[in-house]
């Protein structure tokens, strides 16, 4: 994939394109909030290295048929920058090269919260997300109801607890969503090598 590095409203992200890129064409995208780890003003701070390294080095992901967004949070979280974030998301979805009824999301850790939070606040630009060890206010989840959603958790995690994906998936299950939970028993936070690894997940987000 061909990857271009921009800048929005503060906001640094990398965008990937497919090799045979046309701009007359329409494409699925998937939007990634990384997790804390890959904070700050450096590219080279990204440590989603699992998904990062499908994109880069295997010609026949399912992710290479379609666009993928990249923003690096230059705060302490995403929520002190939301209201760019909301910008850049609008502005990606508004690209004449995004197919509108694919524009998915995804999220590990800080960033499963924060894609959690984007969605609630703009649901109609979603179509499909997949959230890793994060969690949000499960409260809201009436708002996702129209949206796709896969998540995953690690049943060991320490940093972001088990407990979090089960009351989002309860509460979307409640509100008639189309939700699978995914637990693995056996793992701890890091659970996105796993999930982003898994090309049957690729292929479904770009369905």
């Amino acid at each position: 994939m061909r990857v271009e590095r921009k800048e929005f409203k503060g906001i640094k992200y990398e965008i990937y394109y497919p090799e045979d890129f046309n701009k007359d064409d329409k494409y699925p995208v998937m939007f990634h909030l990384h997790g804390s780890g890959s904070r700050g003003i450096n590219f080279e701070n990204f440590k989603d290295s699992t998904i990062l390294d499908i994109l880069r080095n295997i010609n026949n992901s399912p992710l290479s048929k379609g666009i993928c967004v990249f923003p690096q949070c230059h705060q302490d979280s995403w929520f002190d920058i939301f209201n760019d974030l909301i910008a850049l998301a609008e502005h990606i979805y508004n690209e004449p090269f995004v197919d509108k009824k694919r524009f998915n999301g995804s999220g590990i850790s800080m960033g499963g919260y924060g894609i959690y939070q984007l969605m609630m606040s703009r649901p109609e630009l979603f179509n499909k997300a997949i959230v890793c060890c994060g969690g949000g206010m499960y409260w809201n989840a009436g708002r996702l109801k129209d949206i796709k959603i896969r998540i995953f958790h690690g049943a060991l995690d320490q940093a972001v607890y088990v407990e979090e994906a089960y009351r989002m998936h309860h509460q979307l299950k409640e509100n008639g969503a189309d939700v699978t939970l995914k637990i693995y028993e056996y793992l701890g936070h890091n659970c996105w090598d796993a999930t982003y690894s898994s090309f049957d997940n690729l292929e479904w987000l770009f369905e």
